[in-house]
């Protein structure tokens, strides 16, 4: 194993802060910058977890530690609502629910709780940035699996099967994937699961835009029975509630399991932060599904920028199901890093290059369409469009 500093040294950041604050600057300086960027949703969060937060501030207890695993009345809600997402509704517990301080302390907390030094842990490509980071932050050896374009890039146990090996401890699932917004079927998310049970190898599944899946019903690793076995569920307050800055996540897991994970979470934060949480127990309890009620513009921006994309000659892009992406395909881009670079200094919109994402990442540059609205993104992909064709 890489001594510590050397390790960590092997991380890239993600160019998000970079680029934003780049934007922020030609923003002070007079420019009109539209953001493709970072895919966040355009709604603030539900005015019953706004109106839950003011209240905690008058209340003792929000300024104090809450219990490890997190509030109970937190985790009893969230159990009504997740266990039908479940092979076994009526058999899950808070005991199989950690509250976190948002999805990547969830992730990076498993990893502690289950990755040895030298285990590898396997990702589809293009991937989530932020866990190949975190697999290598925990010692553990990062290993590419690269995913066909076809069918909008969904995962299949083929895509998975061939990297393998008896040192893989775990395998990650990103559904919908972010950065191809696609969501897997059930059909191949319970062929990978129960052939990685069979392994002895985990399922880390990340469910973070578990609400912004649009033709059909979210599809989750828990639904295949035994689930408990080697299922691992992460999810965040961040996209379903517009909660980005309040940092809360959850885990769903077997409670033994999550009785192990919550010696780490003690040890690297104690609990999630109490304010955060009392807003998130009354999100939870009465806006579980706040963000469906903007489905239909969520759709009408999709279909906007899927069209201003198929006017440009060099861009290419299958619509996908879920999350707020789009995974752009730019013929004879080679280097998505100087071009995301050039189309924000030189047109002024921001896009994240696809080489963040992977090696199977090159080439595409990923344009959000969670935020900016249906008239900045034609303008945007207008700019996009005329500086393409200088080129």
């Amino acid at each position: 194993m890489l001594p510590a500093r050397a390790r960590i040294r092997h991380i890239t950041l993600p160019p998000f802060d970079p680029l934003n604050a780049r934007a922020a600057e030609l923003r002070a300086a007079g420019h009109d910058v539209i953001s493709l960027g970072q895919a966040v949703p355009y709604f603030p969060p539900p005015p019953a977890a706004v109106a839950a937060a003011r209240a905690a501030l008058d209340r003792p207890e929000v300024h104090r530690y809450v219990t490890d695993p997190g509030l109970p009345s937190l985790r009893h809600a969230l159990v009504q609502r997740l266990a039908g997402f479940t092979a076994d509704p009526a058999a899950l517990s808070p005991d199989d629910l950690l509250i976190t301080a948002g999805a990547n302390h969830a992730f990076a907390l498993l990893l502690a709780t289950i990755v040895d030094p030298e285990d590898e842990v396997i990702v589809h490509s293009p991937y989530f940035t932020n866990h190949h980071g975190a697999i290598l932050a925990a010692g553990a050896t990062p290993v590419e699996a690269a995913v066909a374009e076809r069918e909008t890039f969904t995962v299949r146990w083929s895509d998975l099967a061939p990297h393998v090996s008896a040192r893989t401890r775990a395998v990650v699932l990103c559904n919908p994937s972010n950065p191809t917004g696609a969501p897997m079927t059930g059909t191949d998310g319970h062929e990978i699961v129960r052939e990685l049970a069979r392994r002895g190898v985990f399922v880390i599944s990340d469910e973070t835009y578990l609400h912004f899946v649009y033709e059909r019903e979210h599809w989750s690793a828990a639904s295949v029975p035994q689930w408990r076995d080697n299922v691992i569920v992460i999810g965040s307050f961040s996209k379903s509630f517009g909660m980005m800055g309040w940092r809360l996540g959850f885990v769903m897991a077997d409670a033994a399991l999550c009785a192990e994970a919550v010696k780490v979470q003690d040890a690297m934060i104690i609990c999630a932060p109490a304010i955060a949480q009392m807003a998130g127990d009354a999100a939870v309890r009465e806006a579980w599904s706040y963000a469906t009620g903007f489905h239909p513009e969520l759709r009408a921006r999709r279909e906007v920028l899927a069209d201003g994309l198929a006017a440009i000659p060099r861009a290419r892009w299958i619509p996908t199901g879920g999350g707020l992406f789009a995974f752009t395909k730019i013929d004879g881009c080679t280097d998505s890093n100087q071009l995301a670079h050039d189309l924000l200094e030189q047109v002024h919109v921001v896009t994240i290059p696809g080489a963040a994402f992977g090696r199977a990442g090159e080439g595409y540059l990923r344009i959000s369409y969670g935020y900016a609205t249906q008239q900045e993104m034609t303008r945007a992909l207008t700019r996009v469009g005329e500086f393409l064709a200088r080129r």
